[in-house]
């Protein structure tokens, strides 16, 4: 086990509040019956083994967390170590909100796609037509 809950009934969304698709992001995980622990980077430091453990979760290096856009140099310049400071001191760094649960994680640039870990709303709502 991680740093990080890997309970099935929780989501987990590390996010930028200053960041505007971000905080949509977590507007729409705020739908989900599932109980969500909101990490705000911009409040709340993340340790190296932190940011290691979520670039783990996601499957892919560190730098890919990066928006190469918000950085001076070339990401690919940069080992994982530099790309962990990077995001510790600069959290517009963030390149989306990442979600996870048990078994699954994404980093989210396109706030709909938050969608898959909300499930399907509609399946709780009695048809009365199929009776």
């Amino acid at each position: 086990m991680g740093i990080f809950s890997d309970d099935k009934r929780e989501l987990t969304c590390v996010f930028n509040s200053k960041n505007d698709t971000d905080t949509q992001t977590l507007g729409y995980l705020k739908a989900s019956e599932k109980h969500l622990n909101a990490v705000d980077i911009t409040k709340t430091t993340l340790t190296g083994t932190q940011w290691a453990e979520l670039a783990e979760r996601l499957d892919t290096p560190i730098k890919t967390l990066l928006n190469s856009e918000k950085i001076d140099g070339n990401v690919e310049d940069f080992d994982e170590n530099d790309c962990i400071t990077i995001l510790r001191e600069n959290p517009d760094a963030l390149d989306g909100a990442i979600v996870f649960t048990e078994g699954k994680a994404m980093q989210i640039k396109k706030p709909s796609n938050a969608k898959r870990f909300i499930g399907n709303d509609s399946a709780a709502i009695s048809k009365p037509y199929n009776t």
